[in-house]
């Protein structure tokens, strides 16, 4: 303190002197004010830190500024409190307003005070470089913490309401340009590719172990399912393998789930067979894809591959163009019973299209829907061969147990295990068997030779596409399918995980994965179910588990395709089925049929018209349902009749409270969606129909009221037959037609059309559109008070107006509003309006007072 108190003399003694060297002079103000030299008082207030480094400047000699000081953004100097610049201490001819000896004035005669202001220049930039640096510093803190909130927690930036500069913190004035383009730089590329998110805090320690695991088991499944699944779509086994391989790969760069498991999946492989049948209807006669016996054979196999890889290019370039135009929300128009009914379905048709190579009977290829498949068999009946009855029967018993003991044990159990291995044990086990017995020597279906290594380049023979309808609506059947499953899945894992996703950045991830499948031989990849509950099982914690899924596919195709010859086809028909009896679940039916009967006949419908139809008719039916329901919510919206609950100034439905009172003669209806074109006439219709049933009951309506709150937009259509509606209630029935509690939007809508806001305001009234408040309680009970009184204002500057915040300030307006007229008409009968008014306004403030509150009803 000694030393403190010493530095604070010193100081000011040297001020002193300064002060008494300019003071004879003319510009000695202006030297002070542009030198900005500090007072005693200045330095007498600081901090004893503050003062060392004042007294360490006047002896020339470099202060450290308080840390303390530094961290808080506080001042370390009396120049940095006082507010000094760099255009104070160097004062340059015209900088600055004043006379033109303010802007140059002299320097200071004394040669001390000079070499003093020099020390004070140098003491000042080396504090303001200082605490540049420390500001610095706390930016790239606030910028790292900022990105990994965005990019770590949600690779997929997908913010509408983010921009550049909600990610580039720390580029104001404490921060360089350099950082801030850095910023704005990292970004873009991670919103490009949300794979930098979440390499930049891959920590090998924490996470590689768990996505070795976790990509591996996920393999153990996926190439004895690609090989199935390939044949389920009719093609070779090694396009189910090149499904499992770069999408993959693509997925991972592009993708944001971390646990999704991407590869060929049951569903759209039925699609994809269905499709391309109808295309290529030479393709029926083909029994084994790898094999195909005859030129014609042949020919028919390489047109059927063909446009599979066409088909995956053209649902790349679906996926992608919904992805970059984010019509991710379209996914949201498809109700659960819809999808589950098709769903159910197609995992029937799945099954019994594979159900031959279980039961050993050579049926040639059917249509996909159930009566067809139901022919075909029953018509080759006389092909059945117990020897593959028996080794299907084994292999499909094997996968239901594995797979149900592994879902029962606890976790941490090595049994857990079993529903993992379970397709690589039938096809070791298989092989095996076939290999060791040579079972082909008996006629056991195998699946024979295919090709492996590296995948073809098919770039070259995509265009042109095809035209036909049938290989349209296929890509879109096979876009729609694997957008809804996998997204659907995506979502799932993520809320389980705790962490963010977006539909639209996963539907990009798709198309680029498809758009590059397509030029490797490979038909359209999804997010599998059982595949994705696996690598969340085995706690897969990043995009990388997909990569070594990936790797582990390759070095199966570049080496390990041959010990498949002798996989038996009773194998792959077995691991078909033994995946879709996981999706027949009818609990969910029940669920619904129990909920809501509605749903459950939308289920029916799409089960049905899948099995019945096919699975392109079944999806068809679903989408249309799905529609006609969001088309029928909104042409015909729930409009319902108000009540207020005793005791309280709440308005509510009367059917949903039976209690609530009402006020004698005054209807007041509230709107539950929307008003436009399509249902501006049923809006009509309704309110037309509620006054005449009051009427036909005896009560003769005087005042109709619509509450608008649910209401979010009313376009041009609806506002003439508003209009409309208006003009024939107030002029040909002679009603008072208000509006309660309408949004900005519907403000300015109503502004716009010159004669509705004429009705609204009859006495002229007039305000900016969305200055809607609240009507003051306390004149609003002085108004229900009053005897009369037209100059009473309440609304707009105007009692008469029909536009109020609430319903009960309608019906406060409209007690007014009957008693005028009962002034203005002795003949006019009031009857049950006056007894009703007196009973709602009197059990309302009844209500009040006895809480207290009877000023505020």
């Amino acid at each position: 303190m000694a030393s403190s108190r010493a530095a604070g003399g010193n100081a000011a003694d040297d001020d002193q002197n300064l002060n008494s060297s300019m003071a004879g002079t003319p510009t000695g103000s202006a030297v002070r004010r542009r030198w900005h030299v500090p007072k005693e008082s200045d330095l007498t207030t600081s901090s004893p830190t503050s003062l060392s480094a004042a007294s360490a400047l006047q002896r020339g000699s470099r202060a450290t500024p308080g840390q303390a000081d530094l961290e808080h953004g506080g001042p370390s100097s009396p120049y940095q409190r006082t507010g000094t610049t760099t255009r104070e201490l160097f004062p340059t001819a015209g900088d600055g307003d004043g006379d033109a000896g303010d802007r140059a004035p002299s320097p200071p005669a004394d040669k001390a005070a000079a070499e003093e202001n020099v020390s004070e220049a140098y003491l000042f930039a080396s504090e303001v470089k200082r605490f540049s640096a420390q500001s610095v510093a706390r930016g790239a803190r606030q910028i790292r913490k900022k990105f990994n909130q965005i990019f770590v927690e949600n690779p997929a930036f997908d913010h509408d309401s983010d921009s550049e500069e909600d990610v580039a913190v720390g580029g104001g004035k404490g921060g360089k340009k350099g950082g801030r383009r850095g910023a704005i730089a990292l970004f873009w590329v991670q919103t490009v590719l949300p794979c930098v998110g979440w390499l930049r805090t891959y920590s090998p320690r924490s996470f590689l172990a768990a996505d070795v695991i976790a990509g591996l088991s996920v393999a153990m499944m996926v190439v004895p399912q690609s090989i199935s699944y390939a044949a389920l779509a009719g093609l070779p086994s090694e396009y189910g393998l090149y499904t499992a391989l770069l999408p993959v790969f693509i997925y991972a760069i592009f993708g944001s789930s971390r646990q999704l498991a991407v590869g060929p999946v049951a569903i759209v492989s039925l699609l994809m067979k269905e499709g391309l049948h109808k295309a290529i209807p030479e393709s029926l006669d083909i029994t084994d894809p790898n094999n195909p016996s005859g030129d014609a054979q042949v020919l028919a196999q390489a047109r059927y591959n063909l446009m599979a890889v066409q088909i995956t290019f053209v649902v790349g370039l679906i996926e992608s163009a919904m992805g970059l135009l984010r019509l991710g929300f379209l996914t949201n128009f498809l109700s659960h019973s819809v999808i589950l009914g098709f769903t159910h379905g197609s995992a029937i048709i799945i099954g019994l299209s594979q159900l031959k190579h279980v039961i050993g009977i050579k049926a040639p290829n059917a249509k996909g829907t159930l009566q067809d498949m139901i022919k075909a068999y029953v018509d080759a009946g006389d092909t059945f061969d117990w020897k593959v009855l028996v080794m299907g029967l084994g292999f499909l018993a094997i996968l239901v147990a594995m797979k149900e003991v592994g879902k029962r044990s606890r976790k941490g159990s090595p049994l857990k295990w079993l529903r993992t291995v379970g397709p690589l044990t039938v096809s070791v086990l298989g092989i095996a068997v076939c290999y060791g017995a040579r079972l082909d020597k008996y006629g056991i279906p195998l699946v024979g030779e295919f090709t492996g290594g590296f995948p073809q380049v098919t770039y070259g023979e995509l265009f042109p596409l095809p035209s036909q309808v049938s290989f349209i609506t296929t890509s879109f059947s096979c876009a729609i399918v694997g957008l809804l499953e996998s997204v659907s899945i995506a979502k799932r894992l993520a809320a389980k995980n705790k962490y963010h996703l977006y539909a639209n950045q996963e539907l990009r991830a798709l198309g680029f994965s498809n758009l590059v499948g397509a030029g490797f031989s490979a038909y359209p990849a999804t997010g599998s179910f059982s595949r994705s509950a696996v690598s969340n099982d085995t706690g897969c914690k990043t995009q990388l588990g997909g990569c070594v899924t990936a790797v582990a596919v390759l070095i199966t195709c570049l080496f390990i395709t041959k010990p498949f010859y002798y996989m038996p086809m009773s194998g792959l028909g077995a691991i078909v089925i033994s995946g879709v009896l996981g999706l027949l679940d009818f609990e969910e039916a029940l669920y619904l049929f129990r909920m809501n009967k509605v749903d459950f006949l939308v289920w029916m419908a799409s089960f049905f018209g899948t099995l019945f139809l096919g699975a392109e008719m079944g999806l068809a039916i679903a989408i249309g349902l799905a529609l006609l329901f969001v088309i029928y919510e909104s042409a015909f919206p729930q409009i319902v009749e108000l009540g207020r609950l005793q005791g309280t100034t709440v308005y509510r439905s009367l059917k949903q409270y039976p209690n609530a009172k009402r006020l004698p003669s005054v209807v007041v209806l509230r709107v539950g969606a929307p008003i436009y074109f399509a249902n501006c006439s049923y809006v009509r219709e309704t309110f037309e129909r509620f006054v005449e049933k009051h009427e036909r009951r005896g009560e003769k309506v005087r005042v109709l009221v619509m509450e608008m709150s649910p209401v979010s937009h009313v376009d041009a259509t609806a506002m003439h037959v508003l209009k409309e509606m208006m003009e024939d209630f107030t002029e040909q029935r002679g009603l008072k037609f208000m509006i309660a509690n309408p949004n900005p939007q519907v403000m300015r809508s109503l502004q716009h059309d010159e004669k509705v806001w004429a009705m609204l305001n009859p006495s002229g009234g007039t305000s900016a559109a969305g200055n809607l408040d609240p009507l003051p309680e306390d004149d609003a009970v002085a108004f229900v008070d009053s005897a009369g009184g037209s100059a009473k204002q309440v609304y707009y500057g105007h009692h008469d107006s029909n536009l109020f915040v609430r319903v009960h300030d309608a019906m406060k307006e409209i007690v007014w509003y009957m008693r005028e007229r009962a002034s203005e008409e002795p003949g006019i009968a009031l009857g049950s309006f006056e007894e009703g008014s007196i009973t709602f306004f009197e059990d309302l403030r009844g209500s009040a007072a006895a809480v207290g509150m009877e000023d505020k009803c």
